[in-house]
């Protein structure tokens, strides 16, 4: 292997171990996102069911 191809392995770790960090960053703020929802007493509002139709802005 020459120091090029060292260097984009190691520049995809790093993206990796990057994204991973992300996600579980994402996952705690939601977290802590539906505690203070709940202390506040808002509800979840389920009128979305998953559809991304309803949320297309080009309609």
């Amino acid at each position: 292997m020459n120091g090029l191809e060292m260097i984009i392995i190691l520049i995809l770790i790093v993206a990796v171990f990057a994204s991973i960090a992300g996600w579980l960053n994402t996952k705690l703020l939601l977290k802590d996102l539906a505690e203070v929802k709940e202390k506040l007493g808002i509800e979840e509002k389920e009128e979305n069911n998953g559809l991304f139709i309803k949320n297309d802005l080009d309609n």
